[in-house]
């Protein structure tokens, strides 16, 4: 089988795959109802499966300077009983994501891009970790199993057009606000690690730069609050932290 495209692989996961791992596992009515032992576990064997999945499609190798960074980053979070599990990925994309269960995934090429900015690097991997932490990733994959499923439903009654609706939610990221808040959360980690929270403004102004068009960069920036606003929010939460 062809490889897929990486811009497509997320969806693809939880469009084609996602639905049956999720039931079989059990893991929406724990990850809802459960103790808070019970949700960990269930997102990580969740996120496992899940991370298999992807990687099937889009071969990640571990990667000693991409551990190093979030070694520091893991060691400042308050809950140690979150486990995180950080890798490079062969994406064709300028790309990072969260999957449940504290999996995160950064493109070779995005690490590249960053070159020797650590603080990059490591505002990056932050970011999402944060979306791990708030619960955006599992609502994410939670909400897309369900429209997907649906989607799978005979679905007579439903327009075209409804039915597109359905399919582009699929395909869309998190909300502004989430991606915010994110950012919120990464220039509070970064510092707290040592690093300059100001690596994520750089990385952002370096691809602003590159193309100025606010979506040129595939999934990942696509579905992100447009770069020079995500600038100012940053450089306004590092004055609020001095």
């Amino acid at each position: 089988m062809d490889p897929i495209p990486a811009n497509r692989s997320l969806a693809y996961l939880l469009g084609r795959r996602s639905g049956p791992l999720f039931l079989k596992a059990g893991w929406v009515m724990k990850s809802l109802a459960g103790t808070e032992e019970e949700k960990i576990s269930a997102e990580f064997q969740m996120g496992l499966l899940l991370a298999r999945a992807y990687e099937a499609d889009v071969p990640a190798l571990a990667n000693n300077r991409l551990d190093e960074i979030a070694a520091r980053l893991t060691a400042r979070l308050r809950n140690k009983n979150r486990k995180h599990i950080f890798k490079l990925d062969q994406s064709d994309d300028l790309n990072a994501c969260a999957i449940p269960g504290g999996f995160i995934y950064m493109s070779e090429k995005l690490f590249d891009l960053c070159g020797e900015d650590a603080d990059a690097i490591a505002f990056v991997l932050a970011h999402e970790i944060a979306h791990g932490i708030h619960g955006d990733a599992n609502r994410r994959y939670l909400t897309k199993t369900i429209i997907n499923g649906l989607l799978r439903l005979q679905t007579r009654g439903l327009s075209p057009s409804t039915k597109q609706l359905l399919a582009r939610m699929i395909q869309q990221g998190y909300s502004r606000e989430q991606e915010f808040r994110a950012d919120r959360f990464a220039v509070a980690l970064t510092k707290a690690a040592g690093f300059n929270p100001r690596g994520g403004a750089r990385l952002f102004s370096t691809l602003r730069k590159r193309a100025p068009d606010p979506n040129p960069f595939g999934a990942y920036f696509s579905s992100h609050p447009p770069m020079g606003e995500r600038i100012s929010r940053i450089q306004q939460r590092i004055k609020e932290l001095n």
